[in-house]
């Protein structure tokens, strides 16, 4: 699309015209720079000619002195004439030297001036013409000190050499003198040139940079913000985006294209948002249907855990009993009178146990509702002496006492259940005893409740865990792993409040049993049942 731009409209063309000219800036003020520098080199190396000559000029005053001093000091007749000869050979050859080396320094200060103007070819010229006349004035005075060997003679030639080359020589260092100062002033003259060819390229440089940034750059970069800004909002699902026209640049052409691909993704999201709506609705529906079968897969395995839980505990107890009666027979301890005795008891408990595999199957079914409790009225008392029964074996296995306190007691529910729920606490009972200790079994009718209590001698029940302990699976954290699996509390709570009574659990117990010594142990739990119909009799599920 950009191939169709119009020229005028071009971004880069627009972007190449600023870019050109800072660029021509850029040339002007390097093409300056080179310009100042190489003449800047010419002057500085037009001072340091000037200052060699200087140099060499004092040299060469130096050495004529020296020259006139040998001169002086050879005259006589106290010289032989062998060794003035040579001392003034030697003096002459150095100034000789000084000469040569001004010629060269003149010759190349010359040279130099090739380029230059008429004027000034002239002006150099003329200072080689001066230090020829100096080179003639030493070689006549060479020649009169070595036809003279008297001093009055040799002081008027001397005095006659300084006369006429002292002039020549302050001539010639003053004309190096003002070379030097003219390279020096065209340095600074130089500086002071650059320094405003520097401000004003500077100037120049600055203005087409703010011009560029105000007419081209700060418009595209606002554009392009709004390009980035539209392109973001789209990326993160808006696609509610109108971009102003930038004209019919290339840029231009990007933010109609922009526009148009906000407007179809729109469009395509509307579509979606809709097909979203409708799946979410589908998904609620299935969601919905797959909580509830869950939810009847989880009831189902709680029964099968619960009904488990609770086949374990109720057929410990008897199978308890049997073991021990079994266990004392065969030890070869029992005497044979005694014997009819032991199977009896073995009898009896499997007879027991034959029943509570009846009560565990209505268990199970009452756990699915099919079977509530029966409701008669019965004698606590009597459901108290069948669960001691039950019970003394596996007390006087384990040396504990059971002290029994029944009253005539009568209540209505289900008397069986009930005896299972008294042998349930008793068994409790005997396995947070101390060999020796005592447990008490009490019933006594109350106002308008039958009540049945359960009191030993254990270490009793840390004070927070007296709620909890009725909660299924629920053991105490005095009660050593694998002592059961927690379900015998919570059953006996199921079944008394299924009769509309309530169990309660206090510790330490409010007074000790009998036999015991007072203190603040043991545990004793309370059930209360009625001793008429209560309201929750009737058809309630589990």
């Amino acid at each position: 699309m950009a191939d169709h731009v119009p020229l005028l409209s071009s971004l880069r063309l627009r972007l190449l015209g600023g870019a050109g000219l800072i660029a021509v800036v850029a040339v002007f003020a390097a093409v300056l720079a080179a310009s100042g520098v190489g003449e800047a080199a010419r002057s500085i190396e037009q001072s340091a000619s000037a200052q060699t000559r200087i140099d060499l000029l004092s040299g060469l005053s130096a050495r004529v002195s020296d020259y006139a001093v040998v001169a002086v000091e050879t005259a006589g007749p106290d010289v032989p004439a062998e060794a003035r000869l040579a001392r003034l050979n030697s003096a002459s050859t150095r100034v000789d030297e000084a000469f040569a080396l001004i010629d060269s320094a003149l010759a190349d200060f010359v040279g130099e001036a090739e380029q230059a103007e008429e004027t000034e070819q002239m002006r150099r010229a003329t200072q080689s013409l001066g230090i020829a006349r100096m080179h003639a004035q030493v070689g006549a005075l060479k020649r009169n000190i070595e036809r003279t060997d008297g001093r009055t003679d040799l002081r008027a030639y001397l005095d006659g050499f300084a006369t006429q080359f002292s002039p020549l020589m302050n001539a010639a260092v003053t004309e190096a003198q003002r070379d030097r100062d003219r390279a020096r002033q065209a340095v600074i003259d130089l500086r002071d040139r650059m320094i405003w060819q520097a401000l004003a390229a500077g100037v120049m440089a600055t203005g087409l940079v703010v011009l560029f940034y105000i007419v081209l750059v700060r418009p595209l970069v606002r554009q392009v913000g709004q390009v980035r800004e539209a392109a973001a909002g789209i990326g993160a699902g808006e696609f509610d985006v109108e971009l102003p026209n930038a004209g019919r640049s290339e840029l231009g052409y990007l933010v109609q294209e922009v526009n148009q691909t906000a407007g179809r993704l729109r469009t395509r999201q509307e579509g979606v948002d809709a097909d979203r709506l409708q799946l979410n609705q589908i998904i609620a529906e299935r969601t919905s249907e797959l909580e509830e079968v869950n939810a009847q897969l989880s009831r189902i395995d709680t029964d099968r855990r619960r009904f488990f839980a609770d086949v374990g505990h109720e057929l410990r107890t008897p199978l308890t009993v049997i073991l021990a009666e079994s266990e004392l027979g065969l030890s070869g301890q029992v005497a044979a009178e005694d014997a009819q005795e032991s199977l009896s008891v073995i009898h009896a408990r499997a007879a027991r146990l034959n029943r509570r595999i009846d009560d565990l199957l209505r268990v199970a079914r009452s756990e699915t509702g099919q079977i509530e409790l029966t409701a008669a009225p019965f004698d606590l008392a009597d459901a108290a002496t069948a669960a001691l029964a039950d019970m003394t074996p596996l007390a006087k296995r384990r040396q504990i006492t059971l002290v029994p306190t029944l009253t005539p007691t009568p209540a209505l529910g289900d008397q069986d259940w009930c005896r299972q729920v008294v042998s349930g606490l008793i068994e409790n009972a005997l396995k947070k005893s101390p060999p020796g200790g005592v447990i008490e079994v009490l019933t006594e009718p109350g106002d308008a409740n039958a009540i049945a209590r359960v009191l030993d001698e254990g270490e009793g029940m840390p004070e927070g865990e007296v709620d909890r302990i009725f909660t299924r699976f629920a053991r105490g954290t005095r009660e050593a792993a694998g002592s059961g699996f927690g379900v015998g509390l919570a059953l006996a709570r199921w079944v008394v409040e299924r009769q509309s009574g309530t169990i309660s659990l206090a510790s330490p117990a409010p007074r000790p049993p009998k036999g015991g010594e007072a203190g603040g142990r043991g545990v004793q739990v309370t059930i209360s049942l009625p001793a008429k119909a209560g309201d929750n009799m009737a058809s309630e599920e589990k």
